[in-house]
């Protein structure tokens, strides 16, 4: 009797987590205003392993650049 309310808890549990993650992946994500997307033109290059990066649009809001390999990304300059 003990094992089969041990395994009713565990599938409940797993269930609780189950539903909670499917929840989180169904919130939609934030509205984005028009008006504070700009387009540009910038390129990036991880200092670590070299992957290249071109930002297209930017948001006025999150002047960061992004990351890549924990770490943020340097600017390349236009050629």
């Amino acid at each position: 009797m003990v094992q089969w309310l041990i395994a009713i808890g565990i599938g409940v549990v797993i269930w609780r987590l189950s539903a909670a993650a499917i929840r989180m992946l169904m919130t939609p994500p934030p509205e984005v205003d028009p008006t504070d997307i700009v387009v540009t033109e910038q390129a990036y290059r991880c200092s670590i392993c070299g992957t290249e990066v071109t930002m297209t649009i930017a948001n006025l809001e999150q002047q960061a650049p992004p990351r890549h390999c924990r770490e943020d990304m340097d600017p390349v300059p236009a050629v």
